[in-house]
């Protein structure tokens, strides 16, 4: 390889021509991975598991309103309320309360018409606060349960999808052996596996008998649905 040297301001420069050969050739693209070759006979298979996970919390939504004869007496009615909710509802809830910014409507007739502001609350609390969350919320005026539902914890969430994961996979191959028995096949390749995205959702509660508590064993256990794709080559 050539090499020159050459010194600008003191720098002692080094250029090999075949690195400046190199720098202008360009990076060939990486090559792509061909699809796998059947064969045999092409089975695809989507296979669908659900499975519940214990209860570790709830999520809770709230309606909050003031009233007045003017915006601003309807909004000062709404603060003060929120916080007191605030005041009591701070000790028992995991995490911070979510408040978004209250709008205000007017309400009956000219001649009767009344200013309503309305807002939001919502947060998490323990299976232990549960009660005393509907206790303080049912004291106070001008607040409303908009909803309630169960909250699975992460970590047993993950425990659950791995389980349903195995289970997907376990059923796809028993159907595609059974498959293979049917047309004669011997050999059962999986080729391919496409996952979509898994669903976790709270599960709703329904809020009755409050007067005698709630129990969090019988609430509705958050679900986990999990789906897959397989591909198959029986041959």
């Amino acid at each position: 390889m050539a090499v020159q040297q050459r010194t600008i301001g003191g720098l002692s420069l080094i250029l090999g021509t075949a690195l400046t050969a190199a720098l202008l050739v360009p990076t060939p693209a990486p090559a792509r991975a061909e699809a796998a070759v059947c064969s045999g006979t092409r089975l695809q298979l989507a296979i669908q598991e659900q499975g519940n996970s214990p209860v570790d919390r709830f999520r809770f939504s709230l309606a909050v309103s003031g009233e007045g004869v003017d915006e601003e007496t309807a909004l000062k009615q709404l603060n003060t309320r929120l916080d007191r909710l605030r005041r009591e509802l701070n000790p028992l809830v995991l995490g911070r309360l979510v408040v978004p910014a209250p709008h205000t409507h007017r309400r009956g007739r000219s001649s009767e018409q009344r200013f309503m502001a309305n807002t939001g609350v919502s947060g998490e609390v323990s299976r232990v606060n549960y009660n005393r969350l509907i206790q303080a919320m049912g004291a106070m005026p001008g607040v409303r349960q908009q909803g309630m539902r169960s909250v699975a914890d992460s970590e047993a969430d993950l425990r659950l999808q791995q389980r349903l994961l195995a289970a997907a996979l376990k059923r796809g191959e028993a159907e595609a052996r059974a498959t293979a028995r049917v047309i004669g096949a011997s050999q059962v390749t999986l080729q391919s596996i496409r996952r979509d995205s898994d669903l976790s959702r709270p599960r709703p509660m329904r809020m009755e008998a409050r007067s005698r508590g709630f129990d969090p064993e019988e609430a509705p256990k958050p679900q986990t649905t999990l789906r897959l794709n397989l591909d198959y080559c029986l041959s």
